[in-house]
């Protein structure tokens, strides 16, 4: 039954795949879609190679890894409303990347790298809260969303000193794939592939991880390293994500939530999963904001905040009960 869930999302992100690529401000039909393909000068082509064919990349990629992100914050924090875009990694990498910018390194896999230590920094500070404060999983909550409006407003205090810092403006802030270029995407592509490959392999680990520190340990598993590997990943994957789209919240909050009620506590398929199921949404969610008010643009992140903000508020409803 598991596997099934898988082909069925598999099926269903290929067909979110060729919809994105004939959707937008000017539709593309499948035969014009063929036609550019091996046609030399045509509008169409044009679009497909410089337009279409890299921002539903980005989509895919940019939604696996948030969604991968997200479900090992998850099991690691042991804490089903945390996410890199709620408890501060998000932002954390956003500051790296307008450091980045403000001091010229602006090459992708740089750009990557530096939204990596960003995102890295700041789940490692959330680790050390949780674990050596022994806070509560609320207080860590609130200390990651502290942390979220502190960097938020280090990068704004950078971009308004240093103007060349800004990346893209509104659209770095919610996040959005408009200004997507290749330089930045396909280096991070490659690193969030490889760490989905790796998370992937490691799901047995994260499962023995997430039933606690001491169980964990009586079953011989190196705790500290292993959470260390994957503090590493989940902010790889973030910051990779961040250096071309921008602060895309709640996705890393809403797919591993999914994911838990579909595998119904099964988390062999986990992280596979998440990552099919967050490329579905994002690339969904793209599709929705280029075309609603066509040939005008939403970013992408408006219309995930609009689905992300109560379902939010809903989990935490839920907690309380």
């Amino acid at each position: 039954m598991k596997k099934h869930i898988v082909l069925i999302s598999s099926v269903i992100l290929i067909c979110a795949f060729f919809l994105s690529l004939l959707i937008g401000s000017v539709v593309i039909t499948p035969k014009e879609l063929i036609a550019s393909i091996f046609s030399e000068n045509s509008i169409s082509r044009y679009i497909f190679f410089y337009s279409r064919l890299p921002r539903t990349i980005a989509c895919i990629a940019a939604g696996a890894a948030l969604a991968v992100s997200g479900a090992i914050l998850q099991s690691v924090l042991a804490n089903n409303l945390a996410a890199p875009g709620i408890i501060g990694v998000n932002s954390g990498a956003g500051l790296a990347v307008t450091l980045s910018c403000a001091i010229g390194v602006t090459s992708g896999f740089m750009m990557s790298i530096s939204a990596f230590f960003g995102a890295m920094v700041t789940s490692l500070f959330i680790m050390l809260i949780s674990s050596r404060l022994r806070a509560s999983r609320t207080s860590v909550l609130l200390c990651g969303v502290s942390m979220n409006y502190i960097l938020g407003a280090l990068s704004d205090t950078l971009t308004n000193l240093i103007p060349s810092a800004s990346m893209s403006g509104s659209d770095f802030a919610v996040g959005g794939f408009s200004a997507v270029s290749a330089v930045r995407l396909y280096p991070a592509t490659i690193l969030i592939f490889i760490s989905i490959f790796v998370a992937c392999t490691l799901s047995n680990e994260l499962e023995v991880l997430a039933l606690g520190d001491d169980q964990a340990a009586s079953l011989g598993l190196n705790v500290k390293r292993v959470r260390a590997l994957f503090i590493v990943l989940s902010s790889l994957l973030a910051g990779a994500a961040v250096s071309f789209t921008g602060l895309l919240g709640f996705v890393g909050l809403l797919v591993p939530n999914a994911t838990r009620k579909l595998l119904k506590g099964d988390k062999r398929f986990s992280i596979l999963l998440s990552a099919i199921l967050g490329a579905i949404l994002v690339t969904l969610c793209d599709i929705v904001a280029r075309s609603l008010f066509r040939p005008y643009e939403l970013a992408v992140g408006i219309i995930m905040a609009l689905i992300g903000g109560p379902v939010f508020l809903i989990l935490v409803l839920k907690r309380r009960r």
